[in-house]
C-alpha cells in the first residue's frame, strides 16, 4: 500500500497535507561513487565436508539419515544479489524469466557487486558443503547497494518475493503469486537513517504472511545492547527473527536482543561468527553476523518443508516445531548489571539453537 513518488520538498508536503495519505517517507538515494566499488571475493578454498555450522545445526544427519536435502522448496533471497555463475549456487537457480530482479541497476542475470548476498544465499542453499539446504533452488532480488538500501526498494524486493514478475514487466499486472518462493531469507534491516519508520514494512510482511510465505529476518549486529532488535522488519510479530551464536553455542556479542513490545524476540538463534560460505567469483570466506545465522533457519524450513509437503504454508505449526526442537544456548550481557540482563534469558537467545534434525523429524 506504499507509492513510490519522484519529487522535491514540495511535493512532499503537498502529500502529506492530503487526507487520503497516511504519511510520507523520504526514499533515500545513494550519492554516486566516482568510480565502482570493489567486487568483495574470497580467498578460501570450498569445505571438505560440511561447514562447522552446518554440522553444528544437524542439517548433514538431515541429508544422510532421513535422505532429505531441500528438493522441491525455493528459497527468496533479498540482500546484495548473488553471483549466480558460483559453482556452489549456479546450479540451484530456479531459472525461469521471473526468478531474477534488481531494481537498482536493472540487471537481467544473478549478480553481486557486495559479496553479502552470495554468501548468505550459499548459508541457505549452497553446495560443496556450505548450505542448510543444498537440494533447494533460490531466486534473488536486489534490495542493497553498497549494503545500504532505502524503503522503496526494501518493498520491491518484498513485492516481487510475493507475486515474481518477468524482466521489464509490470508488477501490478504480471506478477505469478503461483511462483512466489515458500521461504524468504532476509539479511538486512530498515533503520531511521535509511528512511524507515516503524511500521514502514508492516503491510508487506502482512501480506506475505497471509500468502503463507515463511519470511526469516536477522536480528540485527548491534548487541550485547539490551532492547536493540528494533528495526524493521525484525521486530514485527509474523517475521521470525534470528540472532546469532558461535561455535560454542553461546551468543554473540554482537548480536541484536529484546525485549520487543508485542512480540518475543529473537524467536531463535543460530550460528553466526566465522560461517564459511560462497562469495563471488567462485572462491569462499567466512564472514560474522547475524546476517550469516538467518539464512540457515531458511535453510531448515526448506528441508522441514522438504520432508512434509503438508506442512508447507503451515507457518504457526512451522514455527513451533522450530521453537519447540531447539536445543539450550548460552546467553551473554553486557555487563553483570541487572538492567543488561534484557529482562530474561529468552530475550537473548530466544528458544534456543536451532536443530535441523529435530525439526525435520518433528515435522514429518
Amino acid at each position: 500500500n506504499s507509492i513510490e513518488v519522484d519529487g522535491g520538498p514540495a511535493v512532499r508536503a503537498w502529500l502529506s497535507r492530503r487526507t487520503d495519505v497516511d504519511r510520507v517517507l523520504l526514499s533515500q538515494r545513494l550519492r554516486p561513487l566516482p568510480a565502482r566499488a570493489p567486487t568483495s571475493r574470497g580467498d578460501r578454498a570450498a569445505p571438505s565436508g560440511p561447514a562447522w555450522n552446518v554440522s553444528l545445526l544437524h542439517a548433514d544427519r538431515v541429508w544422510s539419515q532421513l535422505g532429505v536435502t531441500g528438493a522441491g522448496i525455493v528459497v527468496g533471497s533479498s540482500d546484495s544479489g548473488v553471483d549466480g555463475r558460483h559453482p556452489a549456487l549456479a546450479g540451484g537457480f530456479r531459472g525461469g524469466d521471473d526468478s531474477w530482479y534488481d531494481p537498482w541497476d536493472h540487471t537481467r542475470a544473478p549478480t553481486d557487486q557486495g559479496g553479502h548476498g552470495t554468501h548468505t544465499t550459499g548459508s541457505a542453499v549452497g553446495r560443496n558443503g556450505i548450505g542448510v539446504a543444498p537440494g533447494a533452488s533460490w531466486i534473488g532480488c536486489v534490495n542493497l547497494d553498497r549494503n545500504l538500501g532505502n524503503p522503496a526498494r526494501y518493498l520491491d524486493c518484498l513485492q516481487f518475493m510475493l507475486a515474481p514478475f518477468p524482466a521489464g514487466g509490470d508488477p501490478f499486472t504480471d506478477g505469478r503469486p503461483e511462483r512466489a518462493p515458500q521461504v524468504l531469507t532476509n539479511s538486512w534491516g530498515c533503520p531511521p537513517i535509511e528512511g524507515c519508520d516503524p511500521g514502514a514494512l508492516r503491510p508487506a510482511t502482512a501480506a506475505l504472511d497471509a500468502a503463507g510465505i515463511f519470511v526469516v529476518a536477522a536480528a540485527g549486529n548491534t548487541g550485547p545492547y539490551c532492547r536493540s532488535i528494533k528495526d524493521p522488519p525484525a521486530a514485527y510479530p509474523d517475521v521470525f527473527t534470528v540472532g546469532a551464536t558461535g561455535r560454542d553455542r553461546e551468543v554473540a556479542d554482537f548480536s541484536n536482543r529484546g525485549p520487543v513490545p508485542g512480540a518475543a524476540k529473537p524467536d531463535v538463534v543460530a550460528p553466526g561468527v566465522g560461517v564459511l560460505s560462497a562469495m563471488p567469483g567462485g572462491g569462499y570466506a567466512t564472514l560474522d553476523g547475524t546476517s550469516m545465522a538467518a539464512p540457515q533457519v531458511a535453510g531448515v524450513v526448506a528441508l522441514m518443508w522438504s520432508a512434509n509437503p503438508a506442512l508447507v504454508g503451515d507457518l504457526d505449526r512451522t514455527r513451533r516445531i522450530l521453537r519447540d526442537t531447539a536445543v539450550p544456548a548460552g546467553p551473554t550481557y553486557a555487563s553483570r548489571d541487572p538492567a543488561d540482563a534484557c529482562g530474561g534469558d529468552a530475550n537473548i537467545t530466544g528458544a534456543g539453537l536451532v536443530d535441523a534434525y529435530a525439526a525435520v523429524r518433528a515435522a514429518g
